[in-house]
């Protein structure tokens, strides 16, 4: 029985009826592959089928149509090419009617698809693409600006951004009223704020409207549109801090000549003061937004980025403060409690502000860092919340990474005391963090006698119990590795901060996880970043090199890096203090069998060095007697067995001169011992003795033996002993 092909059972089985093919749309989607999709008698059926339920009266029915068309073209370029036109041409009337969101979305994600494939076909957007794009987009453009669905709006305005950048020319005709979308969400909304998604593909969109002023005009249109927003956002600010007369007087410094560029989408404030306070920060939000959009935007060309008139609105941004005071005749007390409300959001859109002109401009903010850093570390000293405080820490953080030198070493030193005091927690007793009973005169005996009663108690007080609050510690410990690398930062303040750094090292491993945080990953990312911060400190002449030793111990949990401490050690102190346990010398070894114990003499016979009658194999006994075991000797200095000292009468003299000979006036003689020296490996071969020598019968005389002795020859070996009455003439 033959298998049918998968099209063929699809359309048999699952799209027999509209009404099936709604209700089994997503088994079809799943069963589609490339494979199904291949030259077959059934593909023109399927494409046939997917035509007609894109004309379908049902809605269902249409947007599993315009589903099976998405798909199909994602899988096979060349249906994609070949049905685009037709198909294209049933669903953009859509647009203009009240259909379901489902068939919207998916009609503008089957639009994408065709258009962004046409730019690798030249012939396909010429005669197909660019036509419809410029219908397609004012079709968009409605969606966006009309339709009450936000996720449909947010859809319909990404869509329009990748066709900007993909079709600039086209879209000339409607940049009016793209600029009016784009300023019409960046107002502001009241009291609810703007849709972040919805806000952020708006200024995706906005950011690549200087497409259509080509590649010449696209420069003068984005420093127009960056104006337009930060001026903008001046105003937003000037509208939040009206009960703060220093921040006006800033204001009003500020060369910004920008009364042309004023976007029309600013209108008078409500009468509430409330709404009022919500819609200048929605507007700020959405003006800085555009702005970041705007900084990490694609260009064609180089663009001039105005950092000093950034850095400035940064700046006035980070450094307000609830403290200015104002006349009691003038203030407003609830205009005064929205204003003050309202500075933990404002800190936080300039921290975003400054994060994103850091990582863009980089080194270009090193001129204004002091300032920058003088005003983070102010804030820090009055903030306490840790969601402000880890927010102000990355700043500092980007700051130090992109500007090797601060110019004040004043700023520097503030910033690394102030973050170092934020970390106490850590290394201090709980007891030592708050000392206002301790400070008291009366009591303190009794606060002395029971400032340790918490290591009884049970209940033990979490140190990071937020998310925030470890974030800030993880930020803090990145700040001060940077602070480390400044060249601004006085010793005494970073021999603090090594101390510091120290501190941890050592008291993380005995600290319970559970007590640092409730998630017990926290703990290990404190260790591991301590550790690392450590180690790189610890690299070259800096105060942290001299506890290397210290440090490298710390960080050698396991056996690898225990060995490589060991190694490393030998690296850093290769001077070692002599042995406790000295090395015998040669007068101490025994040169005699006869002095030798039964240890020594067990383990002479397991080398392998006596014969069957006790003798080393090839030697006379009397030889032997006389000369003893020299093998013997390294065996003494491997196994540092203590052997008796020899005593001798008088000194003798164990290196006479000229003791080898020459070497043609050897004699050939068999009572010659060679001095061997035994290893750690197996026992040598055995050597048979010489043939005895056919020699006329004389009468025994006196052998004299001459001490082993250590030549500095070439090969290191030992001169052998001679028998100076051997006779080899006879």
């Amino acid at each position: 029985m033959d298998v049918p092909h998968p099209l063929q059972s699809i359309l048999q089985s699952f799209l027999v009826s509209d009404a099936s093919a709604v209700l089994f749309a997503p088994q079809v989607l799943e069963r589609l592959s490339s494979s199904c999709l291949a030259p077959s008698s059934h593909l023109q059926k399927w494409c046939t089928r997917i035509t007609s339920l894109i004309h379908s009266k049902d809605p269902g029915a249409r947007w599993a149509g315009i589903s099976f068309a998405y798909r199909t073209s994602a899988l096979s370029e060349q249906l994609l090419i070949e049905h685009a036109r037709s198909w294209i041409g049933i669903v953009l009337p859509l647009f203009s009617k009240p259909e379901p969101k489902p068939i919207l979305k998916v009609s503008m994600r089957y639009l994408r698809l065709v258009l962004g494939a046409a730019a690798g076909h030249p012939e396909f957007q010429r005669q197909v693409a660019a036509p419809a794009v410029p219908k397609i987009c004012a079709a968009l453009l409605h969606i966006a600006e009309n339709s009450i669905d936000t996720n449909s709006r947010a859809l319909a305005t990404q869509v329009l951004s990748q066709l900007v950048m993909s079709y600039p020319s086209q879209h000339r005709a409607l940049s009016s009223k793209l600029f009016a979308l784009c300023y019409g969400i960046f107002g502001g909304s009241s009291p609810q704020p703007t849709h972040a998604r919805l806000l952020d593909v708006t200024a995706d969109l906005f950011s690549t409207l200087h497409y259509l002023g080509g590649k010449v005009g696209g420069v003068n249109t984005w420093r127009s549109c960056l104006d337009a927003v930060l001026y903008a956002s001046w105003v937003a600010w000037a509208a939040l801090r009206t009960t703060f007369p220093s921040s006006m007087t800033h204001l009003s410094g500020q060369t910004l000549n920008m009364e042309g560029t004023t976007p029309s989408y600013f209108g008078p404030l409500p009468g509430d003061p409330l709404t009022a306070n919500l819609l200048c920060l929605d507007r700020l939000n959405c003006n800085i937004t555009a702005i970041c959009a705007l900084l990490r935007a694609p260009v064609q060309r180089p663009v001039k980025v105005p950092t000093g008139n950034l850095v400035a609105f940064s700046c006035a941004l980070l450094a307000c403060t609830d403290e200015e005071q104002q006349s009691e005749r003038l203030l407003n007390p609830q205009v005064r409690a929205l204003e003050v409300g309202a500075l933990p959001q404002i800190w936080m859109h300039g921290c975003r502000l400054l994060s994103c002109l850091c990582q863009v401009a980089q080194k270009l903010v090193a001129p204004s860092a002091s300032r920058i850093v003088t005003i983070i570390a102010c804030q820090l000293e009055r903030i306490q919340e840790n969601s402000q405080r880890s927010a102000f820490l990355q700043i500092a953080h980007d700051i130090l990474s992109h500007c090797s030198v601060v110019g004040s070493s004043i700023a520097v030193t503030r910033l690394m005391r102030t973050t170092i005091a934020s970390l106490s927690q850590l290394y201090l007793p709980q007891s030592a963090q708050g000392g206002d009973a301790s400070s008291q005169k009366t009591g303190k005996k009794r606060v002395r006698d029971f400032q340790d009663g918490d290591a009884l108690s049970t209940r033990q007080q979490v140190l990071c119990a937020t998310s925030d609050s470890c974030n800030a510690i993880l930020v803090a410990l990145d700040v001060i590795h940077e602070g480390l690398k400044n060249m601004e930062l006085p010793l005494q303040v970073r021999s603090l901060s090594t101390r510091v750094l120290l501190s941890l090292l050592l008291s993380l491993p005995s600290t319970p996880p559970q007590s640092l945080s409730y998630d017990l990953n926290v703990y290990n990312q404190f260790v591991k970043r301590v550790r690392e911060i450590c180690l790189d400190n610890a690299v070259g002449t800096s105060e942290m090199s001299r506890f290397v030793g210290l440090v490298l111990r710390c960080c050698a949990v396991e056996a690898s890096l225990a060995k490589l401490q060991s190694s490393v050690d030998l690296l850093i102190h290769p001077r070692r203090p002599p042995p406790s346990q000295r090395l015998p010398s040669l007068e101490f070894l025994l040169l005699s069998s006869a002095e030798e114990n039964k240890d020594q003499a067990a383990a002479r016979q397991a080398h392998g060095l006596s014969g069957h009658n006790g003798t080393v194999e090839g030697t006379s006994p009397v030889v032997l007697e006389k000369i003893g075991e020299p093998a013997r000797v390294p065996s003494l200095v491997q196994e540092r067995s203590p052997a008796p000292p020899l005593k001798p009468d008088r000194p003798t003299d164990i290196s006479p001169p000229n003791l080898s000979p020459p070497t043609d006036s050897v004699p050939e003689s068999h009572d010659i011992s060679m001095v061997m020296h035994t290893q750690s490996h197996p026992s040598p071969p055995r050597v048979q003795p010489l043939p005895a020598i056919q020699r006329q019968e004389q009468p025994p005389k006196p052998v004299i033996t001459v001490p082993v002795t250590l030549i500095a020859d070439e090969d290191n070996e030992e001169v052998p002993s001679i028998d100076m009455d051997s006779d080899s003439d006879a």
